[in-house]
């Protein structure tokens, strides 16, 4: 079997498994959403200021 239809068949059975599995299924959404949440909260944080660089200060 390729390794792409490997691929596809554990996707596919993990799919069906979360589809059936209502309480698996809350546990995955909920560690995800966290992960978005930690990360989108961190990243804010570290952005860095913009700095605008006219033309002329380039030439000079």
């Amino acid at each position: 079997m390729s390794k792409r239809k490997l691929l596809m068949t554990a996707i596919g059975a993990g799919v069906t498994y979360l589809m059936r599995n209502k309480q698996a299924r809350d546990k995955v959404f909920s560690t995800v959403s966290n992960m978005v949440k930690k990360n989108g909260s961190s990243s804010a944080r570290t952005a860095r200021p913009r700095v605008e660089v006219s033309n002329q200060e380039w030439r000079n």
